[in-house]
């Protein structure tokens, strides 16, 4: 039975890794990769997703041969199902192939919006991609001869009607059983350190390119099939008109065009997980909302020495949607986020792709398991990706991982030894929870949610003021330091509580300017802002660069069906399927509180109709996978 499983399983690793190499070959972009030293790595790699595919595949032919060799019967009687499993690994490589073709992206989620299109996607791979289609029913033959040849050992003896002598083979089988199905369970888990891995697991080979060579498509497939079309992103927004672009080639007509980085130095940020601004004093000022002690004393005082704005709103409400908006400076889909869906695997140029091309070395570190927002981070560019199974030393944790002072420490470390120039991204862990090590820690109490959350920001900010104490030892290049919150938790839905989020930056050369800026921006402008900063540009960048002067940008951020945009200290809302529903709001002075308004004002018309123009083709392009030809189509629009 061993042997007969063996072969089984060598088949199909065999059938998948074989239909990868042939349908690659035929790919212009991953042929030229595939015969090189980054494309036998990359197949390496991605052998663990290979190996994934092919024992999932295998589980039920090996237990539908256990009940074989149980009933004395013919193991042979396995090869159709072992011909299906085969068949499957090469019809879904094929079509992915064609997919990759014709789309520029693997297929995922797309399992779903290509239902009722079957003849027409089987007549244009037979017609338009006839050498793939060739390609894979070569394939299957190979199979089926394969499949047919295939020996197949018998059983010796009967286990139910067994000698006593050799019904000791019972708990052999039985054992090999157990063995195999916990092999398998490992092999889909990627191991026991981490959280268990997704088909965009290949993202954390930490270069999109070869993630594009690792990645395994039956394995995607049959992932997104099981998931449920619930999982997918859905675009809410109809195509932009031509009103709707010429009114933004209009408002985007002063974009510079692309210009790399000029300046030597480094960039750090830091992502102050959950951080609200209104718990903070230097937010909330003179409001009643002020927490005695100071929440974060530290940060406050920061703050007074920094360029900072007067308030700054997250794009999202969960890490990786506060990420795609930091560092792509572009919006979310409406009510939700890229990672994990169909979107991530588009072509998107954001800041840490764009600096690793100019030679940056790109870090993201975090105290949790690497999980979807480790791979999420390397999907972006950044091509080290660490996570709580990196740490070489034992530290204080809490539900979630290692806790700030110890991710600090593991960061001090990277720093000391990073090649110039880089970009390294922190993102924080003691405020994913509200565990404090000492009793005594829970300054704030223990009375309810409020108190909770201010008890353990507090706790941070004491880890992040030992932290800047010890950067000036591991940082000697011109550095920008960008500490900012990539959304918030637990804080009450008034006004614009649970998107106003603490920013501040500084540069340890002295080249920014230390003072607030009167303006309300948002998590789109950090990116533009950090590639100003380097002397570039990227037209594409949706926000605007808060050293640019008038400053004219928006904040943007949308909850269910409902988008808020928000200029100088005014909100417009609206639902985006309808387009009605608008409601105007004038903000107050710390950025915190909203008052109704009459949308009668001319200034919420335009603002109305600049955030609906927006909406509708960022929304567009990026579930065409076109996110960064933002500035090009508007460029056209212009011209015309």
């Amino acid at each position: 039975m061993f042997k007969n499983i063996l072969r089984i399983l060598l088949l199909l690793l065999v059938t998948t890794g074989l239909s990868k190499l042939a349908l690659s070959a035929f790919n212009p972009y991953l042929a030229a990769q595939l015969f090189s030293s980054e494309g036998a790595y990359s197949l390496w790699w991605g052998l663990r997703l290979d190996i994934v595919a092919a024992t999932a595949l295998a589980t039920p032919i090996v237990l539908l041969l256990f009940v074989i060799h149980l009933l004395d019967g013919r193991p042979s009687r396995v090869k159709p199902l072992l011909f299906m499993a085969g068949l499957w690994l090469i019809l879904t490589t094929t079509a992915d192939a064609i997919y990759m073709l014709e789309a520029g992206r693997h297929i995922t989620f797309e399992v779903f919006t290509g239902q009722g299109l079957e003849q027409g996607l089987i007549a244009t791979a037979l017609t338009t991609y006839i050498s793939q289609t060739l390609a894979g029913l070569g394939l299957i033959v190979l199979l089926a001869v394969t499949t047919w040849l295939l020996p197949m050992n018998a059983p010796k003896h009967s286990l139910r009607y067994a000698s006593a002598n050799t019904r000791t083979r019972w708990p052999v089988a039985v054992g090999l059983l157990i063995a195999w199905l916990a092999i398998t369970t490992t092999a889909v888990r990627g191991g026991w350190s981490d959280a268990p891995q997704s088909p965009m697991s290949a993202y954390k080979i930490g270069e999109p390119s070869q993630a594009a060579l690792a990645w395994n498509a039956p394995y995607a497939i049959s992932y997104y099939l099981a998931k449920g079309k619930k999982r997918a992103a859905q675009q809410l927004t109809p195509d932009p008109s031509k009103q709707d672009m010429a009114l933004l080639a209009k408002h985007f007509a002063s974009q510079q065009p692309l210009q790399m980085p000029t300046k030597q130095g480094n960039v750090l940020v830091v992502l102050l997980e959950s951080w609200p601004a209104a718990d903070l004093a230097s937010y909330t000022q003179a409001s009643s909302k002020i927490a005695t002690p100071a929440v974060a004393p530290h940060f406050d005082d920061l703050r007074q020495q920094s360029l900072t704005t007067n308030a700054l709103y997250a794009d999202g409400y969960r890490t990786v949607e506060g990420m795609f908006a930091t560092f792509c400076s572009y919006p979310n889909p409406i009510g939700g986020g890229v990672a994990g869906t169909q979107l991530q695997s588009a072509n998107y140029r954001c800041l840490p792709r764009i600096l690793k091309e100019q030679g940056f070395a790109t870090h993201f570190i975090q105290g949790s398991g690497k999980g979807i927002v480790g791979s999420f981070a390397q999907s972006l560019g950044f091509t080290h990706s660490y996570g709580k199974s990196d740490y070489e030393f034992a530290g204080t944790e809490n539900y979630w991982g290692y806790m700030d002072d110890d991710i600090y420490r593991f960061a001090l470390d990277k720093l000391a030894t990073a090649d110039s120039p880089y970009l390294m991204t922190v993102n924080t862990g003691t405020t994913h929870d509200t565990y404090l090590p000492k009793e005594t820690e829970y300054i704030f109490g223990k009375a309810d949610r409020t108190a909770l959350r201010r008890n353990v920001i507090h706790s941070a900010d004491g880890a992040l003021q030992r932290f800047l104490s010890k950067l000036p030892e591991v940082v000697t290049e011109p550095t920008l330091v960008v500490l900012m919150a990539d959304h918030t938790a637990g804080i009450e839905p008034n006004g614009l509580d649970r998107n106003a989020i603490p920013f501040l930056m500084f540069a340890t050369d002295g080249s920014l300017p230390l003072k607030t800026l009167p303006i309300n921006a948002g998590q789109l402008d950090i990116a533009p802002t950090i590639i100003d900063w380097l002397g570039g540009n990227v037209p594409w960048f949706t926000g605007q660069s808060l050293l640019t002067q008038p400053y004219t940008g928006f904040a943007h951020y949308s909850d269910g069906q409902s988008v808020n945009w928000i200029e100088n200290n005014r909100l417009v809302r609206f639902d985006v399927t309808t387009n009605d529903h608008t409601k105007c709001f004038q903000i107050s002075d710390n950025g915190l509180a909203l008052s109704p308004d009459n949308c009668a004002n001319a200034h919420y018309g335009n603002m109305l109709e600049r955030a609906q123009a927006y909406t509708r083709y960022t929304q567009s392009l990026l579930f065409a996978g076109k996110a960064s030809e933002f500035a090009e189509l508007l460029s056209e629009t212009a011209a015309q």
